[in-house]
């Protein structure tokens, strides 16, 4: 009986270990960066402005490619605050 008891303690750190390497493998797997480009993302965002007169200025922004993911991210938020995306967004 103590011979069971004996492997399934050695058993422990070798699953520990496994579920550590894994867990480090789909973290790094989540860490990836986006493969779009900038002028992808801005092609999408400008998608989702709403097609009224009011909200052409949002467009017009965006119909050049952002500097950065920040100021694409600006841009939405400013579109999202004047209600000017479309609503099935």
């Amino acid at each position: 009986m103590t011979t069971q008891d004996d492997k399934a303690v050695m058993y422990n750190p070798r699953r520990l270990l496994w579920v550590g390497v894994c867990l480090l493998v789909t973290l790094a797997a989540c860490a990836e960066k986006s493969s779009l480009t900038i002028e992808d993302k801005t092609r999408f965002v400008a998608e989702l402005i709403a097609e009224r007169a009011e909200c052409n200025d949002h467009w017009l922004k965006l119909s050049v490619p952002a500097k950065d993911n920040k100021a694409l991210n600006d841009l939405y938020e400013a579109a999202k605050a004047s209600h000017c995306l479309k609503p099935d967004v």
